[in-house]
């Protein structure tokens, strides 16, 4: 891989800072999860009222997949920032992938749905598609 030829644009930045949120947040979340199973169990509360037990083996699968996905973020946030053509790809498939999950998850994916459209027409720009064909 060489190094950029030209200026970033500044929603390729946005996006860039967007994936670090994202990756810092599921590395906070998967040591959260793989130390939370120290001492109790945490515990959710159902729609109808009654308390269930997160199983440990739960918690460290999901913790490990975390930290794991973190670890991915940053890789693609590198990637994009020196304009690798295959982030480009990733990163649309991705928000396309989290914008269906979010219909899944209505009402709540709404948030996700909103971040992933922007993402999407962030990295679909004409200068955006220059910065990402620079290095293929």
């Amino acid at each position: 891989m060489s190094t950029p030829t030209m200026k970033r644009p500044g929603g390729v930045s946005a996006v860039i800072v967007l994936i670090w949120i994202a990756a810092l947040l599921n590395i906070a979340l998967g040591i959260w999860m793989l130390l939370s199973w120290i001492g109790d169990n945490p515990s959710v509360t159902d729609a109808t009222g009654n308390s269930i037990t997160i199983p440990t083996f739960y918690l460290i699968i999901n913790g490990l997949l975390s930290l794991l996905l973190g670890i991915m973020y940053v890789w693609l946030a590198r990637l994009t920032g020196i304009g690798s053509q295959q982030a480009h790809v990733i990163i649309q498939a991705l928000a396309v992938i989290n914008i269906i999950f979010g219909f899944f998850r209505l009402p709540y994916g709404w948030s996700a749905i909103i971040i992933n459209a922007i993402i999407l027409a962030l990295v679909s720009t004409s200068s955006a598609k220059q910065w990402f064909q620079q290095n293929r």
